[in-house]
């Protein structure tokens, strides 16, 4: 009986060692459910602001904006290939390309693009072409957005609400 008591005992010092290791080397990252709470927290953003958000395997972007669309900041956090657990904040804050526009960013390492708006010029749909297949994105034009494409997605076209193409801006973390 002791044996057993002594064994379990060496496994979980054992674990708590491991965890140890692994939180010393910045191997422990957020959980995709707590993503958002994770943002909140450590920019210090208002539990009343709405989110716009996506998030895929390797990537997560967040745009979070008060009711009257006036003020907002942005987030994103990768999921780090390799041996790592969760996903890890990259950048976040605000740029004019999130709020007068609409920005583009790559993260090098990452084979992603996320693009962030408040959505100033009325953005309503996206066109991504890839030469084999066209694939649309409806955007409500009066809300903030927030989508990720695969790098080699194709050509993507964003249009306003009168159908004009509007360029994004390229943005690096």
């Amino acid at each position: 009986m002791k044996k057993i008591y002594k064994c379990t005992g060496i496994i979980a010092v054992a674990i708590v060692i491991l965890f140890l290791a692994l939180y010393v080397n910045n191997d422990l990252g957020v959980s995709k459910s707590n993503i958002e709470k994770d943002a909140r927290s450590s920019q210090k953003i208002n539990d009343n602001w709405k989110v716009a958000k996506a998030t895929t395997d390797s990537m997560s972007a967040m745009i979070f904006y008060d009711d009257n669309l006036s003020d907002h900041t942005f987030s994103i956090y990768v999921n780090r290939d390799g041996f790592s657990l969760g996903y890890f904040f990259r950048g976040g804050g605000s740029t004019v390309g999130t709020s007068e526009g609409i920005a583009e960013f790559k993260i090098e390492g990452y084979n992603e693009r996320a693009y962030l708006s408040m959505n100033k010029q009325q953005i309503s749909r996206v066109k991504i072409d890839n030469g084999q297949t066209v694939e649309f994105i409806e955007i409500d034009s009066t809300k903030p957005f927030v989508f990720i494409l695969p790098a080699n997605a194709g050509s993507v076209r964003i249009y306003d609400i009168d159908g004009n193409v509007i360029q994004s801006m390229q943005e690096l973390l």
